[in-house]
């Protein structure tokens, strides 16, 4: 390589990727010019002491056939002339693509992030570094466009993403060519570029063309607008995060406080959490969050992958919906009633007390029928809560009482439908203490914890 050439990246390029002297740097090495540019590049910073460590791999995505196959020996080749470790693999992306019902595009991401990061591991690297340069990103915004987006969207990629830097993007596909020609170096030609099959092909290949007819800096001036919006989108992503650490309640959200953020703040913060459940998120699904925190308390809605949200009396949670396990079982007299939900300890007692909490109660026994069980609530159970004007149905009472829905599989002393003490809440008007009781049925329910 020519020493004299010109340089594509330097210092400040690794600094804004969040790099520093001490970063150990694995390439994703196609062989193509934009990969092979950033390994002649950083293999100068690496010779000049400006990264510690500096590796490269390479995916074979076993679709060109020989080609495929010369472009890996060519990256071998390469790496073994400058003395870089290197790491390569051969996978089969159309069976992988057919297999998990993924375009060929998909498949072959999937596998390639994979594999650097496996063989980030490997050699012990602390960043993986692609070369995505200026013209990607501004393609990459197009993308994004033209599938409807905000601004996180139309902020196009970052310098870092985790273990993903990307210190090219400042750089346009001419300097990276004319870089490469002035060191002396050649590259390998993917031909399947030229094909317009993906849809970032039909944007490089045809509408970026025809987009230069009207301004022939459009990459420049995209990739631009995408620098200003990812601006936007740090500081609107740092409003909802403190916002968001404000409103966190337990395991839900203050839906009152995010019902009453501006709806890019609102937004933001459902994302967020929508994104850590899925790993995936549409505007539909964030609309549909977010007119669930206004909702009347224990509404449920069912999102992607089994999660859902649900509301409280107070408070929005997204995640897996708490199951409603059924069973059945008898009421043990003067023992111990195991049930998936808790366990109901009775024993018979001359004194009565005021009750510490719903977890205890004191009945008449004179007033209980005796074919008494211990079960999950079902359809059509009524209640007549101690102190209630009259008998009503449980799902009323429950409602009325604000207890979530995912917190309504109380343990239910009943017989038939008639609830006579719902543990943790309350007995039955039907089966209370007077001064005329004769024998009192002392309960303790000890609640299980969901599995």
């Amino acid at each position: 390589m020519n020493e004299g050439s010109r340089r594509l990246i330097g210092e400040n390029e690794l600094a804004a990727c969040g790099c520093n002297l001490s970063e150990t740097v694995l390439v994703a090495l196609s062989g193509g010019a934009d990969s092979t540019a950033l390994l002649l590049s950083l293999h100068r910073l690496y010779q000049e002491g400006k990264i510690r460590g500096l590796f490269a791999a390479h995916l074979n995505h076993g679709i060109r056939g020989e080609a495929a196959a010369r472009d890996q020996r060519w990256c071998m080749a390469l790496c073994d002339r400058l003395s870089i470790p290197f790491a390569t693999e051969t996978v089969d992306v159309p069976a992988h693509a057919k297999a998990n019902g993924q375009s060929l595009e998909q498949a072959a991401r999937a596998l390639r992030y994979d594999f650097l990061e496996r063989a980030r591991l490997s050699f012990g690297a602390s960043v993986i570094a692609t070369a995505h340069h200026r013209d990607d990103q501004a393609e990459t915004v197009l993308i994004n466009l033209i599938r409807g987006s905000g601004t996180s969207g139309l902020g196009g990629m970052k310098p870092r993403n985790g273990h993903i830097i990307r210190p090219m993007l400042h750089v346009s596909k001419q300097e990276i060519l004319a870089f490469l020609s002035e060191a002396g170096e050649t590259h390998c030609e993917d031909e399947t570029n030229a094909e317009n099959a993906a849809v970032r092909n039909r944007i490089r290949n045809q509408l970026m063309p025809m987009l230069e007819t009207f301004n022939p800096s459009i990459a420049q001036s995209l990739a631009k607008t995408a620098e200003l919006l990812a601006q936007d989108e740090a500081y609107l992503s740092r409003l909802a995060d403190e916002a968001e650490e404000a409103m966190i309640a337990g395991d839900g959200f203050n839906r009152k406080a995010l019902a009453q953020q501006p709806i890019p703040i609102a937004s933001r913060i459902v994302r967020k959490r929508l994104l850590a459940l899925i790993g995936r998120v549409g505007e539909a699904d964030i609309r549909r969050v977010l007119d669930l925190a206004a909702a009347r308390t224990g509404t449920v809605i069912e999102l992607s992958d089994g999660r859902s949200a649900w509301t409280d009396a107070q408070l929005l949670y997204m995640g897996r919906y708490p199951d409603v396990s059924e069973y059945e079982v008898p009421f043990v007299i003067g023992g111990e009633t195991v049930t998936p939900r808790g366990t109901l300890v009775c024993e018979f007692t001359d004194s009565w007390h005021i009750p510490k909490d719903g977890s205890e109660a004191f009945l008449d026994w004179n007033k209980l029928p005796k074919d008494l069980s211990v079960r999950s609530r079902r359809e059509g159970d009524r209640f007549f809560p101690l102190g209630a004007p009259g008998e009503r149905k449980l799902s009323d009472v429950l409602t009325d009482k604000k207890i979530a829905k995912e917190k309504r599989d109380l343990p239910l002393l009943c017989a038939d439908s008639e609830v006579y003490y719902a543990c943790g809440l309350t007995i039955s008007e039907h089966a209370k203490v007077t001064p005329e009781t004769r024998e009192i049925l002392h309960i303790i329910c000890n609640r299980g914890t969901r599995d």
